[in-house]
């Protein structure tokens, strides 16, 4: 008698069950979340300086959909997705509780979590085989992300050694909101005037942590505009040629 097969369905890898339309297009919706952020934020913030739980809403957005990028490797994304409940939970936590410890923690967790997203997209648009729409919007993802992970970097090291960054007085938020601290806005600002070499001297650093972070923001950032590009014209050209 022929034996029974008692396997089971066939359970696809967890990889396999992302592989939906919308997956595939994931990092051109990450693009869409981070230019809203960019853009309409701030003019939120100058219509309704009051309104912070907008850029927390934002931030969050933005947060989650960097996190659904790297949602086909398994291990990848539940230790992000860790760094990233830890420090909604301990900035959230440090509005309250008052205390810098947390604000220090709870940046220290976003840095981390955006370095494991940025590593994941890096990895994936160096090792793809052509170029397509959604390769080139995560190249410019990680490059976004870059400038969003300084700036928390910042935030951190000015928490943790107040006075760090001269900052000017018309830049800094006169209302708190319950994720950042009052200077994260223009810390982001110096973070990507920074990345971009535009450097414009409004805010400057002051203490040496503040300036050999500056400094190695500026050099990642120029490495990896020039490693990515080349990167990609190969592609293009490996294409063209066959």
């Amino acid at each position: 008698m022929r034996k029974k097969d008692q396997s089971g369905p066939v359970v696809a890898p967890f990889h396999h069950r992302h592989k939906l339309p919308w997956f595939k297009s994931r990092h051109i919706w990450l693009f869409g979340t981070l230019m809203l952020y960019l853009l309409i934020v701030p003019l939120i913030e100058q219509i309704m300086p009051k309104s912070k739980s907008i850029l927390d809403l934002f931030i969050v957005f933005v947060l989650v959909a960097a996190a659904y990028t790297v949602i086909d490797r398994k291990r990848t994304f539940f230790i992000a997705l860790f760094l990233f409940v830890a420090g909604l939970v301990l900035l959230m936590g440090e509005f309250y509780w008052q205390t810098k410890r947390a604000l220090i923690a709870g940046s220290v967790c976003y840095v981390g979590f955006m370095a494991i997203v940025i590593f994941a997209i890096v990895k994936e648009v160096l090792t793809q085989k052509e170029v397509s729409f959604d390769t080139i919007a995560g190249a410019l993802n990680g490059y976004l992300l870059m400038g969003l992970m300084w700036g928390f970097a910042y935030q951190a090291v000015e928490a943790s050694w107040s006075g760090s960054f001269h900052i000017p007085a018309q830049l800094l938020e006169t209302v708190r909101s319950s994720l950042y601290a009052y200077d994260l806005p223009a810390l982001f600002y110096f973070s990507f005037v920074t990345i971009t070499t535009t450097g414009y001297g409004d805010i400057t650093p002051l203490t040496p942590i503040a300036g050999q972070l500056a400094i190695t923001e500026s050099v990642v950032g120029q490495f990896y505009m020039v490693v990515l590009v080349a990167r990609l014209v190969s592609l293009h050209t490996m294409k063209s040629k066959s």
